[in-house]
């Protein structure tokens, strides 16, 4: 049996995450008890993805009064139901990142395919030779992927002389997009951001390796980072979101990529697809967000970001329908 050297920490039984919690964190079980919260502990998720959503809370201040209180350290009112509820919703935000994510990457094919077709300066076979004589490592993913994919055939049957519309289909998202920006930078389209689809792309792939996207809502952007023109100008329409707020909520990766993948999404999806998809979005945020209000409301991080996303989805809804 291995021992643990200095700096790792111990492997804790189901039970023993629960104490830690307790005693250490000061986490509360007064909502879901501790035998509940054992059972979601083992059957529905684990202690390592559920601690990730403490980063919205505070903790109390390291001074004399809180270590002789016992309290330094620990969590300010925490219960072990927040996290879970947290938990819960943003496995639903990253279900909805992803159908919309899905839906920005099929209405970008079907553009594309719309301006090649429309394009006299193109016969679908040229554009493509040119693209892989400038990225040849796109042919060998696509290689790779004939081995592990639904494209086999397509690939077999292709290869290496693909026209665009056989083309795109064996593209991988980012690879599309890098066609992408080499189709529209000899033929540009004002509307078509690459910035903006590479920002889709990112938090698709978050939501799709299912990496917490609503456990830290605070601004983390850093000073290296830069918001989206097109998103602010955007939330600039919006009368009751100050320049403030929109700035420090923008501040926050998750909420500024989803607001992006939101404006993409309504550029390029069809008219059905939009109101469809938006409304789901509406149903989400509107009511499953807030069917615990009462958890958040004593977190004005958690909540102001919650009313934050739901003026976006209600400004979006009313102006489909």
């Amino acid at each position: 049996m291995s021992s643990v050297t200095e700096g790792e920490r111990p492997k804790l039984s189901i039970q023993g995450q629960i104490e830690y919690m307790r005693d250490e964190r000061g986490i509360k079980f007064n909502i879901v008890d501790e035998t509940h919260a054992a059972e979601f502990l083992s059957t529905s998720n684990y202690y390592f993805k559920l601690k990730a959503f403490e980063k919205n809370y505070s903790t109390h201040p390291e001074t004399e009064a809180a270590k002789k209180a016992g309290i330094a350290g620990k969590y300010c009112d925490l219960e072990f139901a927040y996290l879970q509820e947290l938990s819960t919703l943003d496995m639903y935000f990253r279900e909805i990142v992803l159908a919309l994510s899905l839906d920005v990457e099929h209405f970008l094919r079907v553009r594309l395919m719309r301006d090649i077709s429309e394009n006299d300066k193109e016969d679908g076979y040229s554009i493509v030779r040119s693209f892989l004589s400038n990225h040849s490592n796109v042919q060998e993913t696509i290689e790779i992927k004939k081995r592990d994919s639904y494209c086999e055939q397509l690939i077999d049957k292709y290869s290496p002389k693909y026209p665009i519309w056989v083309f795109i289909e064996v593209l991988s998202l980012g690879d599309l997009i890098g066609f992408c920006e080499y189709y529209y930078g000899q033929y540009p389209a004002r509307d078509i951001t690459i910035g903006n689809l590479r920002i889709v792309k990112f938090i698709r792939n978050a939501a799709a390796h299912n990496n917490c996207l609503l456990n830290n809502l605070a601004d983390n952007s850093g000073e290296s980072f830069k918001q989206n023109r097109e998103a602010n100008s955007f939330l600039a329409t919006f009368d009751d979101l100050s320049t403030k707020v929109r700035t420090k909520k923008m501040g926050n990766r998750t909420i500024h990529d989803f607001i992006v993948l939101l404006c993409t999404f309504s550029k390029l999806a069809s008219p059905g697809v939009k109101k469809h998809q938006l409304l789901k979005l509406q149903e989400l945020i509107n009511n499953r967000f807030y069917y615990h209000v009462d958890y958040f409301k004593g977190n004005a991080l958690i909540s102001s970001n919650f009313d934050f996303l739901k003026k976006i989805v209600d400004k979006m809804v009313s102006e489909c329908v």
